[in-house]
């Protein structure tokens, strides 16, 4: 065959192959378009239909709740707290006679209290059976806090906390028994001393939980009675920034300066004030540019005539008579 007719022949084959090849790339392009349009269109649906069972869910879930709060949950049958005592001494001569009670939180049920609650029991320190109610460290926990805060309670009992001026009225006035009051402290230079009151209670709240403290021992020296009349905090009532019931009346000279509220004057911290006086365990902790100050005052407690700065403090109820 004549070369001419030969490469006439061949591009007529290549043109049919690329018309061929350009139609394939053609209809398949078409086709995977449609398949993903099929495709998306697929997932579409799906997400759909799971939005509309989401949205059915939900709408079942708010008719049951809305059928569950009108429901009368006290048809439901609850199991009672079981207390471990009337208060951390009861725990410690009845549990601590079959195995050793360590320190810890426990709950109980003090008679003429509504109902039983959490507590910290120290079974260690000084024999062991002590109610803590209250106990500074560090200062994580604010007691700048208000009247109501300051019945209720606040903080963490495995920490700092306030157990409450209910709570403790519900401990302290205990049929047929007495129960005293110590105050463990620890200076910032780890000094430490203690403070101890026979006969300790206070009232209820229509008598704003007056303190009532009865003989003092130990080293720290008698802060609440003070040094004179004017200090005196046996029999105050309590107050908080919100509810005062300090011996203010009109107002206190305090380090010349006119106060008239000693919680104010004190960083709003709750405690049993007498023109303000010489102790408040509930002082607040204060950031200052060198380092965390404790304005937690005990002024009888001193070195050189100088009050010790009080690191950490807790306060302890033990029941001193036998439970009739």
């Amino acid at each position: 065959m004549p070369c001419q007719i030969q490469r006439r022949t061949s591009k007529q084959e290549k043109n049919y192959l690329c018309r061929n090849l350009h139609a394939t790339i053609v209809s398949h392009t078409r086709n995977t378009k449609k398949f993903i349009r099929n495709m998306m269109e697929n997932q579409q649906k799906s997400l759909d239909d799971l939005a509309n069972q989401m949205t059915e869910l939900m709408s079942r879930v708010l008719l049951l709740n809305s059928h569950f709060l009108a429901t009368n949950i006290e048809e439901f049958p609850t199991r009672p707290v079981q207390s471990h005592g009337f208060d951390c001494t009861d725990i410690k001569d009845t549990v601590g006679s079959i195995s050793r009670t360590p320190s810890g939180i426990y709950i109980i049920h003090p008679e003429g209290a509504d109902y039983p609650f959490e507590v910290f029991c120290e079974m260690d320190y000084m024999g062991g059976g002590w109610t803590v109610f209250q106990k500074r460290i560090d200062g994580t926990i604010e007691f700048e806090r208000t009247w109501a805060e300051y019945m209720d309670g606040f903080g963490d009992l495995g920490s700092e906390f306030w157990l409450g001026l209910r709570n403790i009225f519900h401990i302290v006035n205990q049929k047929n028994t007495k129960f005293s009051l110590l105050v463990a402290f620890e200076s910032d230079d780890e000094n430490t001393a203690y403070a101890s009151y026979e006969d300790f209670y206070i009232d209820d709240e229509n008598e704003q939980f007056k303190i009532h403290i009865g003989q003092f021992t130990g080293t720290a020296g008698d802060a609440f009675r003070g040094f004179g009349t004017q200090d005196n905090q046996n029999e105050m009532p309590f107050s908080t920034f919100d509810r005062d019931n300090d011996g203010c009346k009109s107002q206190c000279n305090i380090q010349a300066n006119a106060v008239d509220s000693c919680s104010v004057y004190q960083n709003k911290t709750g405690w049993w004030y007498n023109q303000c006086g010489l102790a408040n365990l509930n002082g607040a902790y204060l950031v200052t540019r060198k380092s965390l100050t404790s304005h937690i005052r005990w002024e009888t407690w001193r070195q050189n005539g100088i009050p010790f700065k009080i690191k950490s403090v807790s306060m302890n109820l033990l029941r001193s008579s036998p439970h009739f």
